[in-house]
């Protein structure tokens, strides 16, 4: 890769004093924006600093051949070559933050430069706002969860910087950004009554029924309900093995070790795939393929066509599949299941994603348990209770004390 190469520096030299021996000629320069310094000779070598100075053709033609500039650009670049994961989805995301949102702005940037002034990034990323799709469309702040994923960029792309030692390793000073209410929803979260799950039905077209069904009684990610085969399905055993994810086309592995399981179906489930696999011709083994790509229909358009619309229609905001997961972990958190049944049911890799996940109501514990302690503190007891009248109570006096020693 080209390297941009920094201006030729002199450098300086310095005597300086060791507490044994004598004293010796030290050369400082700078190197990706630290000071650095080497021990030139003696003095006994070298009596004047005149003579130490003719001795440094040598070592400036070094350093200033060795010590290369490396652009922010250019780090990118590489990253995008070789540093991408393998996942697709992931991958593809990465890539439009990169050349579209981040490296335009920074591209001339040196790395070395960045590193010693991760305030600049910071405040960059706090003035980040959204592109108006639409004419007239006035832009908006990015969302903080946007502006915490393109810090994390940031941390991820200056690992790679030290990894690829473009920068000496050290503390990645991306960590030194702080972005406040980074974790904070901008929107509420939505979670679908049983009465809006009927009605929904009811406005969808039957692929979408039988999607929303496993999302809402499985609590299935999308992608995942893309990627199911109907070698997955076993409805004489009532089971359903979860394997891929499908995400804009693309089959992969499933988003974690942990979302690969085996899961229960419901009688009643088992019915709704019979009808649904009597009713359409399975498309190259897929539960939900297009007859027109041979390949899963893709989430957001579905979303965009059927679901938003329908959603409408019964006055719910806009609706994302994912919606239909959360309101899967609300009600199995209703149902006051152990913590570990849920989280094998949700697939999660711990059980304080479990936790976490949804931000669900919790009244129905919190209610009697809170009823509990007002009782208590508001139950009036005999003995708790202030008399009608008090009367003064006037202490008898000390006996006299005796006059005798």
């Amino acid at each position: 890769m080209k390297k941009e190469r920094q201006t030729y520096q002199q450098g300086c030299i310095q005597r300086k004093q060791r507490r044994r021996g004598p004293d010796v000629w030290v050369f400082r320069y700078r190197e990706n924006g630290k000071l650095k310094s080497r021990v030139i000779g003696t003095v006994q070598q070298y009596r004047t600093q005149a003579e130490a100075q003719r001795s440094l053709a040598g070592v400036r033609a070094e350093i200033n051949n060795c010590i290369e500039v490396v652009t922010f650009g250019q780090l990118c670049d590489r990253y995008l070559k070789e540093g991408l994961p393998e996942r697709h989805s992931t991958s593809s995301a990465l890539r439009s933050m990169i050349q579209y949102r981040i490296k335009p702005y920074w591209v001339h940037e040196r790395v070395s430069d960045m590193a010693l002034n991760p305030m600049a990034v910071e405040q960059w990323i706090k003035g980040l706002q959204t592109k108006p799709r639409n004419h007239g469309e006035k832009p908006r702040d990015l969302a903080p969860k946007s502006k915490a994923h393109t810090r994390a960029v940031f941390h991820r792309l200056f690992e790679c910087a030290m990894r690829w030692q473009y920068l000496e390793v050290q503390r990645n000073p991306m960590s030194l950004i702080e972005l406040h209410g980074s974790s904070r929803r901008t929107r509420k979260l939505v979670l679908v009554t049983i009465e809006q799950y009927q009605r929904l039905l009811a406005l969808l077209p039957h692929h979408c029924r039988v999607m929303v069904t496993l999302a809402m009684c499985l609590g299935l990610r999308v992608s995942e309900i893309l990627g199911l085969r109907w070698e997955d399905v076993d409805l004489e055993k009532r089971s359903l093995q979860v394997r891929r994810s499908v995400v804009g086309g693309h089959a992969e592995a499933t988003k974690t070790e942990s979302s690969e399981d085996e899961l229960p179906l419901h009688p009643e489930l088992v019915e709704v795939l019979r009808e649904w696999r009597e009713a359409e011709l399975p498309v190259s083994g897929w539960l939900f393929g297009n007859l027109d790509t041979g390949m899963p229909y893709h989430a957001d358009t579905m979303r965009q066509r059927h679901l938003n619309r329908a959603a409408a229609q019964i006055g719910l905001p806009k609706l994302g599949w994912h919606a239909f997961r959360h309101t899967y972990r609300a009600r199995l958190a209703e149902l006051g299941l152990p913590l570990e049944v849920q989280q094998k049911l949700m697939r999660h890799a711990s059980i304080e994603m479990t936790t976490k996940y949804g931000r669900n109501s919790m009244l129905h514990v919190t209610r009697p348990a809170n009823a509990q302690v007002v009782e208590m503190v508001m139950a009036k007891t005999e003995r708790e209770q202030v008399p009608a009248t008090c009367s003064l109570i006037v202490p008898s006096p000390l006996p006299a004390r005796s006059a005798t020693h």
